[in-house]
């Protein structure tokens, strides 16, 4: 969802090489634009704001003059229990030259 992505807060970022390739990897974190009152939700803490429910895990590279981008979408949940496999799946973006 490139909306969501666009408004989502920069929670991390790194710059690392792989084989000669520079990656840009950001984590960003969206939350819900309502999340109703602390009585309708349980995820509303009652601390003025919603909590983040969606994680966007980005790695993005240029080659040849060409931007190629892999994107890892997880839900509050799926992140709580398997974020460090989920940023191995996010680091196992490879661009390769034919």
């Amino acid at each position: 969802d490139l909306d969501a992505i666009r408004v989502g807060d920069l929670i991390g970022g790194r710059k690392n090489k792989q084989d000669g390739q520079t990656y840009y990897e950001f984590d960003l974190a969206v939350a819900p634009k309502t999340c109703g009152s602390y009585k309708e939700n349980a995820n509303n803490l009652g601390l003025g704001f919603c909590p983040y429910d969606t994680i966007y895990l980005i790695s993005a590279t240029l080659l040849n003059d060409k931007l190629y981008v892999a994107v890892v979408e997880s839900n509050d949940i799926q992140w709580k229990f398997a974020n460090s496999d989920l940023k191995r799946v996010r680091s196992s973006f490879k661009v390769e030259t034919a």
